[in-house]
């Protein structure tokens, strides 16, 4: 059993943990890091827990964890507020990075009137691109596209596609790649040719289109599904 000039230090080190996560987690949140820290989280709480397990008997030891846990669960209350946000797509300081973004690609300040969330913003992206592609035929910059053209109503594009588009959209977003010439229709065009070759490959009906990102680019890559027994 530890004695108590052992546990303080356990504790003392613990705190000191804590605090490095908290810089983490905020390295994380002003986007200086790129993942979140949730391992070295749960090295936090083996170590309370492992604490716990074995409750101090000394009163000065029992204050001192308890302030730790106090500590740690006020801050994980405010990071899990935050990740909810960042998940929904309305924290605050990712959206003001966001739109400094698209404001730097060139996107009109019209466009962004109404945009309150990620996903609009990531929409205005993608609209950026096509209106590029557009104005490429006609010698003008997207800066000269008139401010009345509004949102576009959006291309009739399987519901699968359109969820694989969007995930595809916020990789290349996550890396910083250009969104140039990633418009709906072009994808889905992209897609549409390759699924085909996939079906005869695998003699699937179905194929589960994926997203991810790899070597700090988003790729795509396809797997087929198998087809659902028959009734017997």
């Amino acid at each position: 059993m530890a004695t108590v000039n052992q546990l303080q230090a356990q504790l003392m080190a613990l705190d000191k943990g804590i605090e490095k996560l908290r810089v983490l987690y905020e390295q994380y949140f002003m986007g200086l890091e790129k993942w979140e820290p949730s391992s070295f989280r749960k090295q936090i709480h083996a170590e309370l827990r492992a604490i716990k397990d074995d409750p101090p008997s000394n009163t000065a030891v029992k204050f001192l964890l308890n302030k730790v846990e106090t500590k740690l669960k006020t801050y994980e209350q405010y990071w899990n507020r935050i990740l909810r946000e960042i998940e929904n797509g309305i924290y605050e300081k990712q959206i003001k990075k966001l739109r400094r973004k698209v404001k730097d690609e060139g996107l009109p300040d019209d466009m962004l009137v109404g945009v309150r969330t990620r996903g609009e913003l990531e929409a205005a992206m993608a609209q950026l691109a096509q209106i590029r592609e557009e104005m490429e035929q006609s010698g003008r910059s997207p800066v000269e596209q008139p401010a009345a053209r509004g949102p576009q109503a959006p291309p009739a594009i399987d519901p699968s596609i359109r969820t694989a588009y969007e995930a595809f959209v916020r990789a290349r977003l996550s890396t910083g790649e250009s969104l140039q010439g990633v418009t709906p229709e072009r994808f889905q065009a992209t897609i549409a040719s390759k699924i085909p070759a996939i079906k005869q490959q695998y003699g699937c009906e179905e194929v589960e289109i994926r997203v991810a990102v790899k070597g700090g680019r988003a790729i795509l890559s396809f797997a087929p599904r198998k087809n659902a027994p028959e009734p017997s």
